[in-house]
C-alpha cells in the first residue's frame, strides 16, 4: 500500500463517496437510474476509450471534441433518413475511423507531431461543421433515435 498512497486515497475517497450516496440518496443505484447514466455517457465513454489508446502510445489528440461534433451531426441526419440503427451505427464507426485515419496519417507518415497535426484537425472539422450546418441544429429527429 505504500508504493501508491495517492493512488489508495483517491480510491478509498471515492469508495467512501459511493457509500454516502447509497444512505443519501438510495434511488441513485436503481437499475432505471444506471442504465440512464450509463447511456447518457456511452459518447464519452467511446471517446475516453480512443483517447486512451493514443496516450498509451504516446500521442495526444486535442480534436476529439470536433469529431464527436461531426459524428453526432452525422449521427441525427442519417436518424432522419430512417436509417436502421445498426447500419448507423457501423457507418458511424466507418467515419469515426476515417476522421482518427487523418490523423494518424499525418503523424506516422509524415512525422508532423500529434498536438500540431490535431489542433490544425481541431479546427478545420469545426469550421467545415459549422461551415456546413450553418450553426443550426439537427432537429426533428425520430423518436427510435432517443
Amino acid at each position: 500500500m505504500a508504493k501508491h498512497p495517492r493512488e489508495w486515497a483517491v480510491a478509498l475517497l471515492f469508495l467512501a463517496l459511493l457509500v454516502v450516496l447509497r444512505i443519501a440518496a438510495p434511488a441513485f443505484y436503481s437499475a432505471a437510474n444506471i442504465r440512464d447514466i450509463l447511456l447518457s455517457n456511452a459518447p464519452v465513454l467511446i471517446c475516453a476509450i480512443g483517447s486512451t489508446l493514443v496516450i498509451l502510445t504516446g500521442e495526444v489528440d486535442i480534436s476529439i471534441g470536433s469529431q464527436l461534433a461531426i459524428l453526432s451531426v452525422l449521427a441525427g441526419a442519417l436518424a432522419k433518413t430512417g436509417l436502421p440503427m445498426p447500419a448507423l451505427i457501423a457507418l458511424l464507426i466507418l467515419a469515426g475511423g476515417a476522421l482518427g485515419s487523418v490523423n494518424g496519417l499525418l503523424v506516422a507518415r509524415f512525422a508532423v507531431p500529434s498536438i500540431v497535426v490535431t489542433l490544425a484537425t481541431m479546427m478545420a472539422w469545426r469550421e467545415t461543421l459549422r461551415w456546413a450546418t450553418e450553426g443550426a441544429w439537427v432537429q426533428n429527429l425520430p423518436d427510435t433515435f432517443q
